[in-house]
């Protein structure tokens, strides 16, 4: 028989590939089409296997956070309880010449008093080396000169330990990239210097009162890569061809630093638990399996380490090591990489990540795996938050799969995490809705006020002791209490009434619709359950009744309502509008994003605008398996601009991949019979085809009212309604207004 692409996929398939071959056919990812031998060679199109299928149920909450709070030994410490601040990026870390500035004292400080156990300094201020392997150089801060370490930290240690806290730090030992520089070549002379510096590093750090070390041995740190066959070719004791060699710089660090130290002076290895290359998924060779990994760590036990920190290594994609949640971004693509393609968790990785729960405690089965080969204490990356899962995270310490809680993020996000949480009161604490905006320096042009980004929820974090924040952390309380008017419960009027009625105003919170939430609301079912959303929504709207906010639903204000309460002070936060250009016909359909999400699309749509919403509709519409092209009157950098530069290192290639084709620097015309006609950069014209066009354009500022009280009253317009653009800036600038009045 002739095979045929056509009869391929029918009848001739079973013939061709024989019965088990036909099995198996339909159990590929992707390509599960039900075979008919009936007709001419019909073909019966069903759905592919869903990839990650995800458990929603992985927030419940029984108020049961006991094992959370258990004491753990660790080394010559005992933990008061489950919760330790990870040593992630924060930039917070520079200091003002040769003391450590408020900010980072603050900073670290708080964690401690907000009730973690062990709060960890990261690496950033102590780097032996640049990207240069070979030159013996110390390029960080305490590495100008060592016996300088014990006066310059001690102001942290002795912020840490003042609220029962342990201090530990991570020795960053110098970065790697894969490819482009090597190990191979070092002498034996630039180990024995390297080494000798990250002992003494220790010895100092413990001279300034840190209870704990962690070496670095992930990510593209120079210890990592004496354990990779596939980047260490060196010949000699270090080389990879066993595993005591191998391992044997790590060990004998841990060896000098115990014999220096004490032998019961703790010392955490951060490692790798599995690794796979993103850029071409399944493709295994070289890379680090999980018993590989157990039997490293087993090594570095018996050389004497205590403790042990696992992370995710994707070595395509740096970001998702030390935030693998991020593969879990966007609608209904859970598992995807920065090159577009997607993971499969019950068969990449080994089957070791839990991809169930939008990346919330990822390592879970990981760590459950070392845990059964080790003494040791042992945590993980992967969003380990008990707020947003405390279930999942105390039955996973109860049950023996995981030590402690390694977090960064939702301890930023609200420091008194642990002490609320122990209260019992979960629905005090700030949720952390894994926006990423946090860990950017900034954006494409254009992409906020300042340039940077910033935490979307605690407009604190990243904003202490700058311009816009000189005071720091602490919220001044007011001189003189003022009647506060709040119109509008979106982000920026709940953030706006909370910090005002948190300062001691009166404050009145009023919303045109019956519930709070303004855009978030909207935007909720077209993000998915990643971000969280409604944690978000119902966090401020509770946080009105615990700072005793009068809120008024149901009530459109006008300049008449205004005059008639005479506040002292008012902040407009009312939304931005939107703008609409075309005029649908009987074949093309006009759709706005407040009715999309029950709106009849047909199978072809074209989203005008390429901002965040824009993105997230897109994501939206190809999940229920349409068509979708994005028309951009901007250039290709400004894509998904109000994300994360991180979301969007993500989301964009999914798109991408998945055949959704943008228009860039394109002008948007009218509608035409078939479609949508445009005009590229070329000057050429084209219509676009399609069913339905949704307008997305940015949104524009709303000041109507705004303009018009001004005249009469104290006036701040906040948000979308002055500076339309995304969450957070919007929460920062309803902080600020309140800070103000």
């Amino acid at each position: 028989m002739d095979i045929t692409r056509r009869n391929f996929f029918g009848a001739a398939a079973v013939a061709a590939l024989g019965v088990g071959s036909a099995s198996a056919l339909g159990s590929l990812a992707g390509c599960a089409p039900s075979v008919s031998t009936e007709g001419d060679n019909e073909v019966e199109k069903t759905q592919a296997r869903e990839l990650n299928p995800q458990d929603e149920t992985y927030s419940t909450c029984s108020d049961n956070f006991s094992a959370l709070f258990e004491p753990l030994q660790m080394g010559s410490i005992t933990l008061r309880n489950r919760i330790a601040k990870s040593p992630a990026g924060s930039d917070t870390w520079a200091p003002d010449g040769d003391v450590l500035n408020a900010n980072f004292l603050d900073y670290y400080e708080n964690f401690a008093k907000g009730g973690a156990s062990l709060v960890f300094v990261e690496s950033s201020i102590s780097k032996l080396m640049s990207y240069k392997p070979l030159e013996q150089k110390a390029t960080g801060w305490l590495l100008d000169d060592m016996s300088k370490i014990p006066e310059k930290m001690a102001p942290v240690t002795e912020r840490i330990h003042k609220h029962g806290a342990y201090a530990g730090f991570q020795l960053g030992v110098g970065m790697l990239q894969e490819g482009t520089t090597t190990i191979t070549d070092m002498t034996l002379e630039d180990i024995a210097w390297f080494k000798n510096a990250i002992v003494e590093l220790a010895v100092q750090l413990k001279a300034a009162g840190f209870d704990v070390v962690e070496l670095h041995c992930a990510a593209t740190q120079i210890l990592k890569f004496f354990m990779m066959k596939r980047a260490n070719a060196r010949t000699d004791e270090y080389g990879a061809d066993t595993l005591e060699n191998r391992t044997r710089f790590i060990c004998e660090i841990i060896k000098e630093i115990k014999e220096k130290c004490g032998q019961d002076y703790p010392v955490q290895i951060l490692m790798d638990a599995v690794e796979e290359n993103d850029q071409a998924l399944g493709n295994t060779d070289g890379f680090l399996t999980i018993e590989e990994s157990i039997a490293n760590a087993k090594a570095f036990e018996s050389a004497g380490a205590d403790s042990f920190y696992l992370r995710l290594s994707v070595p395509g994609m740096h970001i998702a090591q030390f935030a693998p949640d991020l593969m879990f971004t966007g609608y209904k693509c859970e598992g995807t990489t920065g090159f577009g393609t997607r993971a499969d968790f019950s068969r990449h990785f080994e089957g070791v990540v839990e991809g169930r729960y939008s990346g919330c405690g990822l390592l879970l089965k990981a760590c459950a795996e070392f845990k059964k080969n080790l003494e040791a204490s042992v945590s993980c990356a992967g969003y380990m938050d008990p707020r947003t899962a405390p279930d999942l995270m105390n039955n996973a310490v109860a049950n023996g799969e995981v030590d402690y809680l390694m977090i960064t993020r939702p301890l930023t996000v609200d420091p008194d995490l642990p002490n609320k949480l122990q209260a019992g009161k979960r629905d005090e604490i700030a949720p952390c809705c894994r926006c990423m905006h946090c860990h950017a320096k900034g954006g494409p042009k254009g992409y906020s006020s300042d340039g940077k980004e910033f935490c979307r929820v605690n407009a604190v974090t990243q904003n202490a002791y700058t311009d816009v924040m000189p005071e720091g952390y602490a919220l001044p309380t007011a001189e003189t209490p003022k009647n506060v008017m709040v119109i509008g419960a979106g982000p920026a009027g709940m953030e706006a009434a909370r910090i005002a009625a948190m300062r001691g105003h009166a404050v009145s919170l009023y919303e045109k619709k019956a519930s709070l939430g303004g855009l978030i609301a909207t935007a909720q079912p077209f993000k998915g359950g990643h971000e969280r959303l409604g944690d978000l929504i119902d966090y401020l709207s509770h946080q009105q009744e615990v700072c005793n906010v009068e809120v008024i639903t149901e009530t459109e204000v006008t300049a008449d309502l205004v005059r008639e309460k005479a506040p002292d002070a008012i902040i407009v936060a009312v939304g931005g509008t939107r703008d609409s250009r075309l005029e649908e016909t009987d074949a093309v359909k006009i759709l706005s994003v407040e009715g999309l999400a029950n709106a009849e699309t047909g199978e072809s749509v074209v989203i005008c605008g390429d901002g965040a919403q824009a993105i997230d509709c897109a994501l939206f519409l190809l999940a229920q398996g349409k068509h979708v092209q994005i028309v951009s009157e901007t250039e290709k950098e400004l894509i998904d601009k109000e994300q994360s530069m991180w979301v969007r290192a993500f989301v964009v290639p999914y798109l991408q991949a998945q055949g959704v084709r943008m228009w860039h620097n394109t002008q948007i015309e009218s509608i035409v019979d078939s479609g949508l006609e445009i005009v590229l950069p070329t000057g050429e014209a084209k219509v676009i085809e399609c069913n339905s066009i949704l307008e997305c354009y940015d949104m524009l500022p709303n000041t109507s009212l705004a303009d018009e009280l001004g005249a009469e009253f104290d006036v701040i317009a906040v948000g979308d309604c002055a500076h339309p653009f995304n969450i957070a800036q919007a929460i920062r600038e309803g902080n600020l207004a309140a800070r103000s009045v």
